[in-house]
């Protein structure tokens, strides 16, 4: 198996729609409004947006629960040419940051962590 892309199940489509073009600016790939998807390609690995709701038509259910409180049950990692330099283009673009950049020594790289809008913990990382 080979993972081809991730899918986010969001609450607010256009916001995150947002978030992941202008923000990040991840190259849209395909966008369907009507549908509420967002394919992203970001390299190798790909990232869809669905809403909450088209993904709950996808599966025949009335709605999928949403988690109380805000951590995630997982980390999008994208590797950027220079922490530093990164976090501070994002927070000009108003991200708020859970960290600032720092090293890691025993993973041997230098990382920041934010949040996007569903608070899901997305790291950008370099090797030092």
């Amino acid at each position: 198996m080979k993972l081809l892309q991730v899918r986010l199940v969001v609450k607010d489509f256009k916001k995150s729609v947002i978030f992941y073009r202008d923000m990040l600016e991840f190259k849209v790939r395909w966008y369907q409004e009507d549908m509420e998807y967002a394919l992203f390609d970001i390299g190798e690995t790909k990232i869809e947006l669905l809403s909450r709701k088209a993904m709950a038509e996808v599966l025949g259910e009335a709605n999928i629960p949403i988690e109380a409180g805000s951590s995630s049950n997982f980390i999008l990692d994208f590797g950027v040419e220079d922490v530093d330099i990164s976090y501070n283009r994002l927070r000009k673009k108003g991200i708020e940051f859970l960290t600032e950049p720092f090293d890691r020594k025993e993973w041997g790289a230098r990382v920041a962590h934010f949040r996007d809008p569903d608070g899901n913990i997305i790291e950008i990382y370099k090797m030092i």
